[in-house]
């Protein structure tokens, strides 16, 4: 079984299948990092945050943003046995605690948003600009 496999299937409690439910048909996951409350899901298109529990919001318990809405995901420093992630998109703010033994593992995630999004981004800019509206006048 593949890394990613395992970890997919070690997932605590109903994760697992909480993850499958919030995934498009033709959606992939590539990233899958077990955190403190939750578990941090990347896709080849959007980053989740799925939280243990119904107990918090949005009801169902996950998050996510659309890559192509350019999430910032900034790493922490480990303290005591936990680092931090703060993801931003526009005004919306969330922080994750991932313990240190899967630490590499949400850095590695956190590279991959990053390339993610500077590619979607260059992607972006490289297309053709449509022309403005001719005005009269």
């Amino acid at each position: 079984m593949d890394p990613l496999a395992r970890a997919f299937e070690s997932l605590p409690g109903g994760t697992a299948g909480q993850l499958r439910a919030a995934l498009a048909a033709d959606e992939h996951v590539t990233h899958v990092v077990p955190a403190i409350g939750c578990v941090i899901a990347l896709t080849d298109r959007r980053l989740l945050v799925l939280r243990e529990g119904s107990a918090f919001r949005p009801k169902t318990g996950v998050r996510d943003w659309e890559l192509a809405d350019r999430p910032v995901v900034r790493s922490g420093l480990v303290r005591q046995g936990t680092g931090s992630l703060v993801i931003q998109s526009n005004r919306d703010v969330t922080s994750v605690f991932v313990r240190g033994a899967n630490w590499e593992d949400a850095l590695a995630l956190v590279g991959a948003v990053r390339g993610r999004v500077r590619t979607l981004t260059e992607a972006k800019a490289s297309r053709p600009r449509r022309e403005g509206r001719k005005t009269d006048g």
